[in-house]
C-alpha cells in the first residue's frame, strides 16, 4: 500500500518490484509511485502437490518425519479426529516439504527459521529475473494466473463487464504485443525527451530562478509520472486527517536504489558507465563528460537527502509551510505554479508539508551551483529510468544490465512479458483488475473468516490494553477507544468505486483512454490520469472508503490518518489463508499475525502518535513515553545484532531502529493472534491435520507463521533491503519473533522461557 511521502504503516514499502514485505509507513502518500508494493511484487514459483501423492512421498523418501520429544513435550498424542478436507490435505502437504528434511537435528529455539523453512528453500530457486522471493510468492503467482485466464478469453466473465473488459483487454494486449513495441523502438521515448529538452533548452550557465523554466520541466514530468528534485503529492492531513493537503518530500530514489551506494566506488563506475551507454544511444552522443557530471550531482543530491530512517519518522518529516515560505527554501522551483497547474480551479490553498525544509535550501544551494546543461541531462535521465521497462530496444540494454547485476540477477534476464503486463495493469487500471479478481477467486465464506480474525484480534488486544501496567490509566482507557474505532476493510472496496458494481467501475475509469496499439502512450496516459485524479482531491474531506491497494495485492497496511487497517483478498489466500474448512491455527497463525501486525502499528513508535480519530497529537503522557521508549530500545538493541551476508561476504547488521517500528508489530501481532486462536479453540477444538499428528496445534500455530515467511535472496538484494527496507530480513522475522514470544517457548519446551523482548 504508497508517491514518496509520509504514512501508511504496513508490514513494508514501495520502492521497487523486487521488494517482497508490507508496505512502509509511507506507503499511504506513495500510492502514485510507478513500481508496486515491496514484497507483494516479489514473484516466485508455487510447489504444485498433488496432495495424496505428496504425504506419501514424504513419508517414503524424507527422513525424521517426528519432531523431537525434548523441544515438543506437548505432541498430540490422543485419537482425536483429522481434517481430511482438500484444505486440509493441501496445508498438510505444503508444510511437511517446507519443514527442514533433517528437522529433528535443527534446535528450533535458537534456529526456527531453518526448521520450518529448510525444506522450502531446497525446492524453491529463483528465476534469474527475481532478487528475492518468499512464502507470499506464491499466493502472487496464483493470483496473476488466473487474471491472466481471465485476460485470455474473447469474451468478458459477464456482459455487464463489457465495457470494463474492452479497456483492460486493450491495455494488456498493447503491453503483450512485445513484436509492435520492438518495432516501434526507442522513438516514443526519444519524442518525450525531446519536448523536454524543448522545456528545458540548454543555454549557457547556471541555474537562475524560478523564471528558469525548471518548474515547467518538473511538470511535465509529473504529467509522466516522474518526480525529479522532490516529490509532490496529495495526502491525508495528518493534524486534520478529515481534510487533505500538499505534500512536498525529498524523492526515495535519487538514480541509484540507495543513497549509500554513492559511496560505492565500483557501483558508481558501473552506473556512470551505463548511463554514458544509454544517454549516448537515446540523446546524443559526445556526453561523456557530462553523463559524469550528472553522476556527481546525483552524489550532492544524496549527501542533502535524509536517510531512510530518518524519511520514516513521523517527528521529523510534518513541517507545515505557506507556499511563500517554501519558495523562499528553493526559489528555483515555484511550487505556486505547480498547485495552480495541478489544482482544481476553485482551489485557494495555500500550506504545504515540507518533508524536509533542510534538503530543499540545500538543494537551492546545489542547484545554483550547476550548469544548465547538467540539469538538462539529469531530467533527461529520470525520464529514461521511468520509461526503459516500456520501451525494446537496444539502447536501454546497458541500464537494465545494471540494475539486474546490482539486485543479484542474471544480467541479461528479463520478466515474462505476461507477468510484466499484469504488474502494468495493477499499477495502472487497478480497480477493473480488483473486480475480474474478486468475482473470479475470493468467496463471501473467506470475508467472513477474515473479519472474525480481524475482530477476535482487536478484541484481545483491548484486553491487552487493559492489563498493561506501564501505561498510565488514562492512556490505556483512550489505547482502548482507539482499537475500538479502528475500521477494519476486508477483500475490496465496496465504495470509491463499487467493485461489485460494473457501471461503478466503468464510471472511475471514464476519463480514461487506452489503445490496443499504443502501449507506451498508454503509460502516460495512465500517469495523467492518476495525477489528476490525485490533485482533484484538494479542497475536499478526505474520502475514508478509498483504498490504497488492489484487491490481489497481496500485502496489508494500516493507515494512521484514517486509523485503519485493510486486507486485501490477494493476502486472504493459501499458504496465509487456507479457507474456512481448514484447522483454524493456520489462518491465525499466518493470515492472523498479519492482521495483529497491522492492528500493533496503531501502537508502534509511529501508530502511537495517532489519536483514536487518526489526528497526530500528543496523547501519550510523559511516562508512558519514557517506558514505551524503555522497551522498544531493548527490540533496536536486539535486531541490530542481527547480521545478513552481503556482496564480497560483507557482514551487514540490520538497523534496529529503521526496522523498530516493523519489529514491534511482529511481536505484538503473533501474540495477539496466538490468544486469539486459543479462545476460538477451547470454545471448539481445532481438528488435527494428517501426517502431523506428532505436532500439538501450539506448535503448528507458529509453523504456519514461520511457513509464512520462508524466503531466500541475492547477497546484493540483501544489502539494498538493509539500506532501503523498513523490515528486518525474513528469517529474523522468523527468529527474533520467536526469541520473542513466551507462548512458542513454551509450545517447543525451551530452556530459556522470558522473552528477549516485549511490549505487549
Amino acid at each position: 500500500m504508497q508517491s514518496e511521502k509520509g504514512p501508511l504503516v504496513g508490514v513494508d514499502e514501495v520502492y521497487n518490484s523486487e521488494d517482497n514485505d508490507f508496505v512502509s509507513s509511507h506507503a499511504w502518500h506513495n500510492k502514485r509511485q510507478r513500481t508496486r508494493p515491496c514484497w507483494a511484487r516479489a514473484l516466485r514459483k508455487g510447489l504444485s502437490v498433488l496432495v495424496f501423492t505428496g504425504l506419501i512421498t514424504y513419508y517414503l523418501v524424507l527422513p525424521n518425519v517426528s519432531p523431537s520429544t525434548e523441544k515438543n513435550p506437548s505432541q498430540h498424542t490422543d485419537a482425536s479426529p483429522l481434517c481430511q478436507t482438500p484444505e486440509c490435505v493441501h496445508a498438510a502437504s505444503e508444510i511437511l516439504y517446507n519443514l527442514d528434511p533433517n528437522y529433528k537435528d535443527v534446535d528450533p529455539c535458537t534456529n526456527f527459521d531453518q526448521y520450518v523453512c529448510g525444506g522450502w528453500r531446497e525446492l524453491h530457486d529463483m528465476r534469474p529475473d527475481q532478487g528475492s522471493i518468499f512464502a507470499g510468492t506464491i499466493m502472487e503467482e496464483n493470483a496473476q494466473s488466473k487474471l491472466r485466464h481471465i485476460l485470455e478469453r474473447t469474451e468478458p466473465p459477464q456482459p455487464s463487464d463489457a465495457d470494463n473488459f474492452k479497456k483492460i483487454k486493450s491495455a494488456y494486449d498493447a503491453c503483450l504485443d512485445e513484436a509492435t513495441v520492438s518495432k516501434r523502438g526507442r522513438k516514443p521515448l526519444t519524442d518525450i525527451l525531446h519536448e523536454l529538452k524543448s522545456i528545458y533548452p540548454e543555454n549557457a550557465g547556471l541555474v537562475k530562478g524560478s523564471q528558469d523554466n525548471l518548474t515547467k520541466a518538473i511538470l511535465y514530468l509529473m504529467n509522466a509520472g516522474v518526480n525529479a528534485l522532490a516529490s509532490s503529492g496529495v495526502t491525508p492531513d495528518d493534524r486534520d486527517p478529515d481534510n487533505v493537503v500538499i505534500m512536498i518530500s525529498p524523492p526515495r530514489r535519487i538514480g541509484l536504489p540507495a543513497r549509500e551506494y554513492y559511496n560505492n566506488t565500483k557501483v558508481v563506475a558501473d552506473y556512470t558507465n551505463a548511463l554514458k551507454q544509454v544517454v549516448g544511444g537515446l540523446v546524443g552522443d559526445g556526453l561523456d563528460k557530462l553523463a559524469e557530471d550528472v553522476v556527481a550531482f546525483e552524489k550532492k543530491l544524496a549527501d542533502v537527502t535524509p536517510d531512510t530512517q530518518t524519511q520514516e519518522d513521523v517527528t521529523k518529516y510534518y513541517n507545515p509551510l505557506s507556499v511563500k515560505e517554501t519558495e523562499a527554501l528553493i526559489p528555483e522551483i515555484s511550487f505556486g505554479d505547480i498547485t495552480s497547474s495541478l489544482a482544481p480551479p476553485d482551489y485557494k490553498g495555500d500550506r504545504l508539508i515540507v518533508g524536509s525544509p533542510s534538503y530543499m535550501q540545500a538543494l537551492s544551494g546545489i542547484l545554483k551551483d550547476t550548469n544548465r546543461e547538467t540539469v538538462q541531462l539529469f531530467l533527461q535521465w529520470k525520464l529514461i529510468q521511468a520509461f526503459a521497462d516500456v520501451i525494446e530496444d537496444p539502447a536501454v540494454e546497458p541500464l537494465r544490465r545494471f540494475k539486474n547485476e546490482l539486485a543479484g540477477k542474471e544480467p541479461q534476464a528479463k520478466e515474462e512479458r505476461w507477468r510484466k503486463c499484469l504488474g502494468r495493469l495493477d499499477d495502472g487500471l487497478p480497480w477493473s483488475v480488483s473486480r475480474f479478481y474478486v468475482l473470479d477467486a475470493f468467496s463471501e465464506a473467506s470475508k467472513k473468516l477474515g473479519d472474525q480474525i480481524v475482530s477476535d484480534i482487536k478484541e484481545r488486544f483491548i484486553f491487552t490494553l487493559d492489563q498493561t501496567s506501564w501505561m498510565s490509566p488514562d492512556v490505556r482507557k483512550l489505547g482502548i477507544e482507539k482499537v475500538e474505532n479502528i475500521v477494519q476493510k476486508i477483500g475490496y472496496p465496496t465504495k470509491s468505486p463499487n467493485l461489485l458494481d460494473p457501471d461503478d467501475v466503468k464510471e472511475y475509469y471514464r476519463d480514461l483512454e487506452v489503445s490496443k496499439d499504443t502501449f507506451f502512450e498508454n503509460e502516460v496516459a495512465v500517469a495523467r490520469f492518476q495525477l489528476r485524479e490525485e490533485w482533484s482531491k484538494l479542497g475536499k474531506p478526505t474520502d475514508r472508503d478509498e483504498w490504497g491497494m488492489s484487491a490481489p495485492t497481496v500485502n496489508a497496511y494500516y493507515n494512521p490518518p484514517g486509523n485503519e487497517i485493510v486486507f486485501p483478498a490477494g493476502i486472504m489466500q493459501p499458504p496465509a489463508f487456507y479457507g474456512p474448512t481448514a484447522p483454524l491455527y493456520l489462518a491465525y497463525g499466518a493470515f492472523g499475525a498479519v492482521s495483529g501486525h497491522e492492528l500493533s502499528h496503531a501502537f508502534d513508535s509511529t501508530g502511537r502518535h495517532y489519536d483514536e480519530s487518526g489526528n497526530y497529537t500528543n496523547w501519550w503522557d510523559d511516562k508512558t513515553v519514557e517506558a514505551f521508549e524503555d522497551r522498544a530500545q531493548c527490540f533496536v538493541d536486539q535486531y541490530s545484532k542481527f547480521t545478513v551476508t552481503g556482496p564480497d561476504d560483507k557482514i551487514l547488521h540490520v538497523n534496529g531502529r529503521l526496522t523498530l517500528g516493523e519489529n514491534i508489530a511482529d511481536a505484538g501481532g503473533l501474540t495477539a493472534s496466538y490468544h486469539a486462536w486459543k479462545k476460538r479453540n477451547d470454545a471448539k477444538p481445532d481438528l488435527h491435520l494428517p501426517g502431523l499428528e506428532a505436532f500439538s496445534k501450539e506448535q503448528l500455530f507458529f509453523i504456519a507463521y514461520g511457513n509464512w515467511w520462508c524466503g531466500k535472496t541475492t547477497k546484493e538484494a540483501a544489502e539494498q533491503a538493509i539500506y532501503n527496507d523498513p523490515h528486518a530480513p525474513k528469517s529474523a522475522r522468523i527468529i527474533e519473533t520467536m526469541a520473542n514470544s513466551r507462548e512458542f517457548k513454551d509450545a517447543f519446551s525451551c530452556p530459556e522461557k522470558e522473552p528477549t523482548c516485549k511490549l505487549w
